[in-house]
């Protein structure tokens, strides 16, 4: 399967376009049901493939760092900041370049993409992060945080399919980008 390593030029239309995504995914992230802390179901996925669909790795992977720090600095409702979430959010927004970004989207990409996207993020550094912060043991912690995953898994494909071929079906992306 191919990724893609390079990320659109940084014009006035980028900039822009980013600003947008950055706030669309904060508001996708604040719509969730559970605690941030340990196992939340929300939306924040469809920012973060939309970040990467648009901005490729790189502009995607800092426009995540950028969205983590004013979602948990000015907008934060009670979650804590952690530099390694702020890390994490910026491989998201790698992966989710690498893996969509001036590619041919079908559900077979978008299954790999959240697959990796579950199992490095979510899984292993997710799962560090509040382990280091609250001294919480891996594998009761894995217990829980892992079904939560393998149940989001499967709507996150269908979810992210939609709307990815929805937003292709819009003349959105120029040749610049």
């Amino acid at each position: 399967m191919k990724l893609t390593w390079k990320s659109p030029k940084l014009t006035t239309h980028v900039i822009t376009l980013a600003a947008f995504l950055i706030a669309l995914s904060i508001i996708l992230g604040k719509i969730s049901i559970g605690s941030a802390n340990l196992v939340k179901f929300g939306f924040g996925f469809l920012g973060t493939m939309l970040i990467g669909y648009f901005l490729g790795p790189w502009v995607g992977g800092v426009a995540m760092i950028v969205g983590d720090i004013i979602s948990n600095t000015l907008l934060n409702t009670g979650s804590s900041f952690f530099i390694g979430f702020t890390f994490s959010a910026f491989l998201s927004g790698v992966i989710a370049g690498a893996f969509l970004y001036k590619q041919e989207i079908t559900w077979q990409r978008i299954a790999v993409y959240e697959f990796v996207q579950l199992l490095v993020t979510n899984v292993f550094f997710t799962t560090l992060w509040i382990h280091l912060l609250y001294q919480a043991p891996l594998l009761p912690l894995l217990s829980v945080r892992l079904p939560k995953e393998l149940i989001m898994y499967p709507i996150q494909i269908v979810v992210g399919i939609m709307v990815i071929r929805s937003i292709e079906r819009l003349p959105l992306r120029n040749s610049e980008n």
